[in-house]
Formats: C-alpha cells, structure tokens, sequence
C-alpha cells in the first residue's frame, strides 16, 4: 500500500503546506509503508498527479490536503481506478463535502484517524466531461458565489461583505433566467427559473444545504429545482435554501433521478464542486465511474 498526500499551499488563508508536511511525517512513523507527499502547484496538477501514480498499478490510497477544489481534483484522478482510494484531510475554508458527515468531520483532520480508515464506493456527477463529487449548480447562487471574487480584490473588504455585495449586484441584474429543464426525459414546467442544483452530497458553497437527503452512495442524484421568485422573496429563499427546507419553497420541483439536462439563451456560470464552467448547455448526469472514499472508522453519513 502507497500513500500519497497531495498539498495545496493555496487552501485556506495562508500557506500551512510545512505544518501539514510535520502532521503526515508524525503520523507514518513507525509505519512499514511507502508514503510520499507533494505540492500541487497550478489547476489541475493533483489530477494529473494521481493518475500518473493510479497507474503504477499498486493499491493507492490519496489524501487531498486542502479545499474542496483540492478534493475535486484528486477525485477526477482517481474515478475508475479500483486499486485506488481518496480521503479529505481539510485545510480550506469551506470542507463542504466532509459536512454530511455531522459531528465526525472534525474526525478528518486527524491523520491517525484516516490511514486505516473504512473504505466505500461512492457516485460521482459527470457534467459536459467534467466530474464532481459533491453539487453541480446553476443560476441565482452559483452567480453570487462565483461574483464575489471580484469584490475580495477591493480594501477592506471581507469574505462576507463580498458576498452581500455580490448578492446585491445579482438580484439587480436579475434573479432568475429562461432555462429549459429536463430530467429524466421528463421536460419540467414553466419557462423561467432561479436555482438548478445536482447533488451527490449535501452542502456547498460555504454551508449551503440544498438537499438534506442526498446520499453519495444510494446510485441517485438530488435534483433541486427552484420556479421564479421575485425580488420581495429572494431573501427568504436563500434562508430555506441554506438552511435545509428547499422543500418549504412554493413551486419547488424535488427530484431523484440521473439526469437533468439544462439550456438557457445565454451563457451562465456552472458550480462543479466550487470549481467553474461557462455553458449555454449542459448535462448533469450520474457518472458510470465511481471512486472509493476512505474515512475515519464508525464515521457516518447516513
């Protein structure tokens, strides 16, 4: 068994990839295994990173030291290869994925409790080529999160201020857009709409609870479609959204299935996993790959 942890000196708000390197140097002395650790250093490096290693062919287990994009790339190295494992060990600022697991997260950053940790298979969302393992989403709250990052660069300006700045800009220039939406072949009602959201797990963007029955190993997708509201409403709607009562929101459409097909007229931001595509089109499918998640012993997700 090799053990390869993968560190992002990006995640979080300062560069803790020494601190990380001591942890793992700790926790596998006195084991008889090869380990071996690595700084990712562009986007896209940790999957590049696993897949050379995944193909050695020898059993493989993969720590993601850092956010959740650092999770979504080891995971699209991993997907499909059976001798091979990842497991989170959180450094970023949100670790929204590990959320489903409730009170056992803080279990997580703890090496000891993740080198012999158990192991299960779990889904995957496949959109337009890409995999995520957690949410894919479109429209009013994928626009915010993404429009935020322009107001971080301004003075004094804070994580939460550029968000309300970000949502007050997104609700002038518009709540909801036309989309056309189906899932499972099954063209839903009306012409405009304000939140699309697939899910495999259960938080993202910072504790956002679009569906609290997601289960990332039951071979269905959570699909999450929000009608038009108005601006009056808007407020109360990211409330429940964020919350867990996405199913207290008039006109909300609940799905399970395996896949929702979205088009619109104009290009919109697309959340993979916190991670962003442009499209006019898209397909949000449950993915014929799987990868297997390793995590502290008795942890639950259920």
């Amino acid at each position: 068994m090799k053990h390869l942890f993968l560190i992002n000196p990006y995640a979080g708000k300062y560069d803790r990839s020494q601190e990380m390197r001591e942890k793992i140097r700790s926790a596998m002395e006195g084991r008889e295994e090869v380990w071996e650790t690595a700084l990712t250093r562009y986007a896209g490096h940790a999957t590049e990173l696993v897949r050379a290693a995944a193909e050695e062919g020898a059993p493989l287990r993969v720590y993601a030291c850092g956010g959740d994009g650092t999770l979504n790339e080891v995971v699209n190295g991993a997907a499909g290869y059976a001798h091979v494992a990842v497991t989170h060990c959180p450094m970023g600022s949100g670790n929204d994925f590990l959320r489903m697991f409730g009170p056992d997260a803080g279990r997580f950053y703890q090496l000891s409790q993740l080198l012999d940790g158990a192991l299960t298979p779990m889904a995957l969302i496949e959109c337009d080529g890409r995999l995520a393992f957690n949410v894919c989403s479109v429209g009013f709250v994928a626009r915010i999160g993404f429009g935020a990052a322009s107001f971080k660069k301004l003075p004094l300006v804070s994580g939460s201020t550029a968000y309300q700045l970000s949502a007050l800009r997104t609700i002038i220039q518009g709540i909801h857009r036309p989309y056309r939406v189906e899932i499972d072949g099954e063209v839903l009602p009306g012409e405009r709409f304000t939140l699309l959201c697939a899910c495999n797990g259960r938080y993202y963007g910072g504790g956002f609870n679009p569906s609290p029955d997601a289960m990332p190993d039951d071979g269905l997708l959570h699909f999450v479609v929000i009608p038009a509201v108005s601006r009056l409403t808007v407020l109360a709607l990211i409330q429940k959204f964020a919350r867990g009562e996405a199913g207290e929101i008039p006109g909300v459409l609940l799905r399970r299935g395996r896949e929702m097909k979205v088009s619109c007229d104009r290009e919109n931001p697309v959340n993979l996993d916190g991670e962003r595509i442009d499209a006019v089109q898209l397909t949000a499918r449950l993915s014929e790959k799987k990868v297997n998640f390793f995590y502290p012993a008795g942890a639950a997700w259920r």
